[in-house]
């Protein structure tokens, strides 16, 4: 009989399991969904061009973005001033407006300046895994991924990028929340001190 108990309190407990793993899968197949419908809006509303290859001579359109390896969008502005970064060497300043594309805890999309208002710059570390600063903006907008531009440009320059939260598993801000970014100017300069 204690047996038989036992046997049917395992399978309802697998039962259970079974059930939360597939509430919880559906939950991140929604958040995905969002999130596609999302970008293609973004992508729709502005015009956006998707390229299937990095231009060769360097130079987009103010509406054409190429998605890189690692699933970033990308689109550049100005390329900067020729000067690379090197990796776990190069201090980046980085200022940015981002909008996020989906609603987050049941407020409506917002869009973020620190470019105003004396705001400092994201600092990073090129190559790090985390920011050099721990400010508000470090700590909630910090992803390697805002950095990804950075492999095809120097200091001094503009980029914009869309970042899929499902790319961002270091940002539990807005990767963990399911909300897509769209960063409609972002700037690094190189600290030279």
């Amino acid at each position: 009989m204690m047996m038989k108990k036992g046997f049917y309190f395992g399978w309802i407990l697998c039962a259970a399991l079974l059930v939360d793993s597939c509430s919880n899968s559906r939950q991140y197949v929604d958040m995905l969904n969002a999130q596609e419908k999302a970008i293609n809006r973004l992508i729709d509303e502005n015009e956006f061009v998707i390229l299937k290859n990095y231009p060769e001579n360097g130079v987009f359109q103010s509406n054409e973005f190429v998605i890189l390896d690692n699933g970033v969008y990308l689109n550049v502005v100005d390329s900067g001033n020729g000067n690379r970064a090197t990796q776990g060497t190069t201090t980046v300043l980085c200022r940015f407006n981002v909008k996020w594309l989906v609603e987050w805890s049941g407020t409506d999309t917002a869009t973020v300046n620190n470019f105003q208002n004396g705001s400092e710059p994201l600092i990073y570390k090129y190559g790090m895994s985390a920011p050099s600063s721990s400010d508000s903006y470090s700590t909630t907008f910090f992803s390697t991924l805002l950095f990804s531009g950075l492999q095809h440009v120097g200091d001094s320059s503009v980029v914009k990028l869309i970042i899929p939260f499902h790319l961002d598993g270091n940002n539990q801000t807005f990767g963990g929340s399911g909300i897509p970014l769209y960063f409609s100017k972002v700037q690094y300069r190189f600290d030279i001190r």
